[in-house]
């Protein structure tokens, strides 16, 4: 048989590794302030656990302690659904924590000195902490889709036991309070506080790693100036979105800032990249949200458009033309003109890599500043479905495929 005492300071020994290790985390990152505040949340309830150590589970608390003990238990999980707020990016309401943290301990004391019944205040307590721990499941559900992490749900199971607990107690002081009573029941109460306190705790840490994890990720696939996907993140965007056997159904354009030597030599690279961050806004207002976009390197910019055909594609790209040299763009104080030149290409029924097609989009794009920048060109003939693949990234200097290159849009005057 589980000795009670025993695991009270088990309780006690769990709290302070886990208190430990959020410290030591902190003074790491002191900008990661979710980890002080579940930090303090452990303080509260490791305080509480100090109070607590000795007394028997059975005797209902005086008023004077027991509003101690429950204002502390109640600031822990008060504290612990601010630093989930924190975590994910919220601000932290300094108010409602105050109150949430007080609620129960205060509520304790006052119907005890005002004459109220053990169970009744019991009651009040349950019902706070509960509300408390509601805010807690409140905020980890109301992440969007797109934004969860799967070790949340870690936390979301060690606070639903409590949630569904701290309910079911509220039946069993009035209804069952013997069994309250019971030594027994102080035992399972300190086993299932030590299980959902490791799950809450090692959920904690590991939500941290997997964001992180999450973030490292995402870095290495962006473009650190324009923010669009890098050749890593296309590929990676693509390779989510193929078909049935791996085929693609999209269009390439493959666009390329026309003069972009003579902008960076005229207003110095802080002109160059101010005129690529500008293009890279343009080109993100043109397409649609299930476009991929990405830079590809220098002044080239890369998009597949989903499910679009030559005429589609076409159009989306002399939009992009039109919008790119429709306003000047800011470059150090000055106005400045920017144009584009855009090759086109289409991904061949049955292709499963964009290899062929960026190719086809790389002789369109170099037709394009031949006949005079600033303009949309289109290959003239359909891709094959068994031409052999190129090499991986677009080459610059297909000469050869000049024959398979129509204008698809007059040309426009350049760049000044």
């Amino acid at each position: 048989m589980l000795d009670f005492h025993t695991l009270q300071v088990a309780s006690i020994s769990s709290r302070l590794a886990f208190l430990l290790v959020f410290f030591v985390t902190l003074l790491r990152h002191p900008r990661e302030i979710y980890f002080g505040l579940w930090a303090g949340a452990l303080c509260c309830s490791l305080i509480a656990s100090f109070i607590m150590l000795g007394e028997p589970s059975s005797v209902p608390l005086e008023a004077v302690k027991g509003s101690v003990v429950y204002t502390l238990y109640g600031a822990s999980l008060a504290v612990s659904w601010a630093g989930l707020r924190n975590f994910y990016e919220r601000s932290t309401l300094g108010a409602p924590t105050l109150g949430l943290s007080l609620l129960a301990g205060l509520s304790y004391g006052f119907l005890l000195a005002v004459g109220g019944t053990t169970p009744w205040a019991m009651t009040v307590v349950f019902g706070s902490i509960a509300l408390s721990t509601g805010f807690c499941l409140l905020e980890i559900l109301r992440t969007p889709p797109s934004q969860r992490l799967w070790t949340q749900y870690v936390v979301l199971t060690g606070f639903g036991a409590y949630f569904f607990v701290f309910l079911l107690s509220i039946g069993v002081v009035h209804f069952a309070n013997e069994r309250m009573a019971s030594p027994d029941s102080g035992i399972y109460s300190l086993v299932f506080d030590l299980w959902c306190g490791v799950f809450i705790q090692v959920g904690y840490l590991a939500m941290v790693g997997e964001r992180a994890n999450l973030k490292l990720s995402r870095l290495a696939e962006t473009d650190p100036l324009t923010g669009l996907a890098n050749r890593r993140g296309l590929f990676t965007a693509i390779g989510r979105r193929s078909g049935p056997g791996g085929a693609l159904r999209c269009a390439i354009l493959l666009a390329d800032i026309d003069h972009f030597k003579s902008i960076n030599d005229t207003y110095g690279h802080d002109g160059g990249d101010a005129a690529l961050i500008g293009f890279a806004e343009r080109l993100r207002s043109v397409m649609r949200k299930d476009d991929i976009i990405a830079r590809w390197g220098g002044e080239e910019f890369l998009v597949v458009l989903d499910q679009a055909d030559a005429a589609a594609a076409t159009a989306v790209a002399e939009r992009l033309r039109r919008t790119a040299a429709g306003q000047p763009f800011s470059v150090n104080g000055a106005a400045l003109t920017v144009t584009a030149s855009i090759g086109v290409s289409i991904v061949a029924a049955g292709e499963e890599r964009i290899d062929a097609a960026l190719s086809r989009a790389d002789a369109a794009l170099y037709a394009a500043k031949k006949g005079g920048r600033n303009r949309v060109c289109l290959e003239l003939t359909p891709p094959q479905t068994d031409i052999q693949p190129p090499r991986t990234e677009p080459a610059s200097g297909l000469r050869g495929a000049m024959e398979a290159i129509q204008v698809a849009a007059q040309p426009r005057s350049e760049m000044a």
